[in-house]
């Protein structure tokens, strides 16, 4: 792209010389995987701005990659779907989201003559297609990567836990984290099936998986229950489970959560759930070196039968995680979530056919994520 700059660059010297010559003004040629993308005024012609970017017809480009393309007019952006990934293109603005996890560009998708036009290199990368330039021949090669992560086609069934529900999973590097907090909104809940659960859990992770432990907000979804249709605070820790003592909170009801690791001695760390400045759960953990951990944020619907991508029908409406912040085993001070890398990793000789960990949207027509960060899952379109 740097060489479109220099090619208007000289353009203008030509031009200031006396002679006509506008680079810029040439005709593009794109192919994507060598199959030429015609272009017309029906569709809308590309451009390259003053700056060098590629600016291309939104609906053509994305539908010759196999996108599903749907325009949202109140929040004035652009949902697109292949598989499972999904990505949102607001106008106006210098980033796109894939899989709800934003990506910054330099250039923002703009309305002009009454088509959309988007930036067409970090879009076609989101979906896993390589962009190259040949500024002798005006071509634009937009080309499949074959690497593994952009050859996942994102099923519950490739998806380290997909197949028990539907969930978004942040979750940060192994870096040594032993404390989480955050305000957390509790969602509106439908459930239309015995057996699904919803969550809104903190999680610590080791590598190899011994001491995993969640905890955070349970769903009561038992008719039979005293507190039906209410949320309590729960943990869990392998096949050990606990609970918050007569913890009854109403949905849409907002609370501060703590969930952190105690050293209590050299052989003892203990694991704290603070709901509202107040300790709720306290267990004796089963791993006590914290070094290496993970830490993750998830929203999501448990289900008591295998999750196949379509088969729930249950809701969750508008959870709020704000103000989340962590802190790492070296340090007592808690830091913005954002503030760190996320984790994820394909593994491609795990359950024979491979297996992605770490941050994910399973599956992302059923997340669906509003102007203001609230969560909503359920069966899209």
């Amino acid at each position: 792209m740097k060489k479109i700059v220099l090619i208007t660059l000289i353009s203008i010297i030509i031009v200031a010389t006396g002679a006509v010559c506008k680079a810029s003004e040439e005709p593009l040629t794109i192919t994507v995987d060598d199959k030429v993308i015609l272009f017309g005024e029906s569709t809308g012609l590309p451009y390259v701005t003053d700056t060098g970017r590629t600016m291309v017809p939104l609906r053509i480009c994305l539908s010759s990659i196999g996108c599903e393309v749907d325009w949202n007019q109140q929040r004035q952006t652009v949902i697109s779907r292949k598989g499972q990934i999904k990505v949102q293109i607001p106008i106006g603005k210098k980033e796109i989201l894939k899989n709800q996890i934003p990506i910054s560009i330099d250039t923002a998708a703009v309305v002009k003559n009454g088509r959309t036009y988007l930036p067409l290199r970090e879009v076609m990368e989101a979906y896993g297609y390589a962009v190259d330039w040949d500024s002798k021949t005006r071509i634009i090669s937009v080309t499949q990567n074959t690497s593994y992560e952009n050859m996942i086609e994102f099923t519950p069934f490739n998806i380290n836990g997909g197949s028990t529900g539907i969930f978004s999973r942040k979750q940060l590097e192994f870096k040594g984290f032993d404390g989480v907090q955050a305000e957390i909104t509790l969602p509106m809940v439908k459930i239309a099936e015995k057996g699904d659960c919803p969550y809104v859990y903190f999680g610590f992770d080791w590598k190899n998986d011994e001491g995993n432990v969640e905890g955070g907000f349970q769903f009561i979804e038992d008719p039979n229950h005293p507190n039906y249709n209410k949320w309590t605070v729960y943990m869990r820790q392998g096949n050990d489970w606990l609970w918050g003592n007569n913890i009854a909170l109403e949905q849409g009801s907002t609370h501060h959560i703590k969930f952190y690791s105690a050293k209590v001695s050299e052989e003892q760390v203990d694991l704290v759930i603070e709901l509202d400045g107040r300790e709720i759960i306290r267990k004796v953990s089963t791993a006590i070196d914290f070094k290496n951990t993970s830490v993750k944020a998830v929203t999501s619907i448990a289900m008591s039968k295998t999750f196949d991508g379509t088969n729930c029908f249950s809701r969750s409406d508008n959870c709020k995680i704000t103000n989340m912040k962590v802190s790492e085993v070296k340090s007592d001070l808690y830091l913005d979530f954002k503030n760190y890398d996320l984790y994820s990793e394909w593994r491609p000789t795990i359950e024979g056919s491979g297996t992605w960990f770490g941050t994910v949207d399973c599956i992302p027509s059923y997340l669906n994520i509003g102007s203001d960060g609230a969560i909503s899952i359920y069966k899209g379109q």
